[in-house]
């Protein structure tokens, strides 16, 4: 045994509550590590099984004009199994009453 070696048992030696407290840190981290991949993949594999069963579907699209036979057309194209088309606007509603209600509570 070396010299070097024999140094560094002894310093191992007199420094184990160190050394011990480094250790825990490492394996503390990686648990953590470990529990933390495990969990996102737990959290995708659900994801994914609850968007099959739903039929969620993989592409969304937004266009300001189209007409309704591209809708027609789209479900025709080949691994489309639905096409949906709906008219969607942002909108500002006003209640008369709205503020006198709110200044009561």
């Amino acid at each position: 045994m070396r010299a070097l070696d024999r140094k560094l048992l002894r310093d191992l030696r007199r420094l184990k509550a160190q050394v011990a407290s480094i250790a825990a840190v490492v394996a503390c981290g990686v648990a953590a590590v470990i529990a933390m991949r495990s969990t996102l993949s737990s959290i995708q594999r659900t994801r994914d099984d609850y968007y099959a069963q739903a039929r969620f579907p993989h592409v969304f699209a937004s266009l300001k004009r189209a007409p309704e036979v591209m809708a027609t057309r789209i479900a025709m194209l080949p691994g489309v199994t639905a096409a949906e088309t709906r008219v969607t606007a942002a909108r500002c509603s006003r209640c008369p009453d709205w503020r006198r209600r709110r200044k009561d509570t």
